[in-house]
């Protein structure tokens, strides 16, 4: 065998992973928002940590449906822990989403003067 043998086979295996990755019925992860840079003092900076919390929230809850697309990878491939771990970790997420929430309920409340 030349070496453009061994080039054909090494492109073939490549092209078989990237199409396999490519082929997977995967949502993609969503991107962090900004983070919490101090305590929220006034109004307009409880207004603007309420949105922040919101903005976590849609993250989190992103997160999950991402977290259980993987889960039913895995499954596919009869791969039933790492199904089950995923699926913890979608479970987290989805109460995270819940906290979130609740602080910017908070913060909104701080938000409005009395």
């Amino acid at each position: 065998m030349n070496k453009n043998t061994y080039l054909g086979l090494a492109l073939a295996v490549c092209m078989g992973v990237v199409s396999a990755l490519l082929l997977a019925e995967v949502s993609p992860a969503p991107e962090h928002p900004a983070k919490f840079t101090a305590l929220a003092t006034s109004a307009t900076e409880h207004q603007e940590a309420a949105e922040l919390h919101k903005k976590y929230a849609e993250h989190h809850k992103a997160m999950e449906e991402h977290l259980k697309s993987v889960a039913a990878e895995y499954e596919k491939y009869g791969n039933h822990d790492l199904k089950t771990l995923y699926e913890m970790l979608s479970t987290h997420h989805k109460e995270l989403a819940k906290e979130h929430e609740k602080a910017a309920t908070t913060h909104e409340k701080m938000a409005k003067p009395k």
